[in-house]
């Protein structure tokens, strides 16, 4: 008799648990690169000179600082570059060249305002002359959660009045002109993509500046006169040379000239001495062309025995007559000095 074994096997359940890793890159909604400029123009005034007279109108310069400074408060670092323009001020379009006028007349100044490269600053919007552009300048990210990171420069900005255009004639006063600059910005995580001279800019800041310069009376003589030389003259009576004096005044400033001869006498009566040991003088009075003597009794606001005129900043001529009453006296070699002084 067979015996009939049953064998049960168990199921065996088991969990098989594969590991799953999820990845998850995120991403700060705060990542910018957020920046801000400002510009200025030394305290805000370029002022050429205080004391322009007719020697330096059209040529008297002065530099001045055109700064800016930058700002990012964003948690990017990146690119920017900054373009700075300046308009023609009071006269928008006028640049080449510029005016400054004055309050009190109608007169101009003319100057103009050079990049270090020697080109006019200038503005695009115009089409005249150039605007200053940095570059592509790095600037770094903020260093904190609520602090900035700043990168700051400076453009060197030369102010001169120029020739040709009618300085010399400018009446005393302080002139001005204001303008508008702007400065615009381009800003990137790519320097190749920050030029601010190229398409539409990012941001755009004005700022205003002053550039004045101040004429004052002034007087320069401007052509030296010529000896007088009377030549042979023995026995002679009534003798008359003459030589002119050029002087060149401030436009519409008053001056009068006064001439003294070497013995000081103010009233331009002069003796011409001779040669050691000859004491011999041959006398001499000083005239205008208007037949009066000319000495040197005079002030800046007195013309006493002196010559008035106002000045019209281009030369103006005097006649200077010698009259020798008598040249009774021995052979000889006879000379004095004249000096000449212009007040205004």
């Amino acid at each position: 008799m067979q015996r009939l074994q049953i064998k049960i096997s168990p199921w065996r359940y088991s969990i098989l648990l594969i590991p799953i890793i999820l990845w998850c890159t995120v991403v700060s909604s705060h990542a910018t690169l957020n920046v801000s400029c400002q510009a200025n123009v030394n305290t805000g005034v370029i002022n050429i000179s205080n004391t322009i007279t007719t020697a330096n109108a059209e040529s008297a310069s002065i530099t001045g600082n055109l700064e800016y400074s930058c700002t990012n408060t964003g948690d990017t670092a990146g690119y920017i570059s900054v373009c700075l323009a300046a308009d023609g001020g009071n006269t928008p379009n006028a640049m080449t060249p510029r005016y400054m006028n004055a309050a009190s007349n109608t007169n101009k100044l003319a100057f103009d305002m050079t990049l270090p490269n020697g080109k006019t600053w200038g503005t695009r919007t115009a089409g005249l002359g150039e605007e200053y552009s940095s570059g592509a300048i790095y600037i770094p990210a903020r260093s904190t959660e609520l602090g900035q990171s700043n990168i700051s420069g400076q453009v060197v900005i030369r102010a001169s009045l120029i020739p040709n255009n009618g300085n010399a004639l400018a009446t005393p006063g302080t002139y001005t002109n204001t303008f508008n600059g702007d400065l615009t910005l381009k800003v990137a995580e790519q320097s190749s993509l920050t030029d601010c001279l190229e398409g539409a800019q990012d941001k755009s800041n004005p700022f205003s500046f002053t550039v004045q310069a101040t004429v004052i009376p002034s007087c320069k003589i401007t052509a030296k006169p010529t000896d007088i030389n009377f030549k042979e003259i023995a026995n002679a009576t009534n003798i008359t040379g003459s030589t002119s004096i050029g002087v060149t005044c401030t436009n519409g400033a008053p001056y009068t000239i006064g001439l003294i001869p070497s013995n000081d006498d103010q009233e331009g009566k002069g003796d011409m001495t001779g040669t050691a040991p000859n004491s011999d003088v041959i006398p001499y009075q000083l005239q205008s062309a208007t037949g009066k003597a000319w000495g040197n009794a005079l002030t800046a606001e007195s013309v006493g025995d002196g010559v008035a005129n106002n000045g019209s900043g281009v030369n103006q001529s005097h006649t200077v007559y010698v009259i020798i009453p008598s040249a009774d006296v021995k052979p000889d070699h006879y000379s004095d000095i004249v000096t000449i002084n212009v007040n205004y």
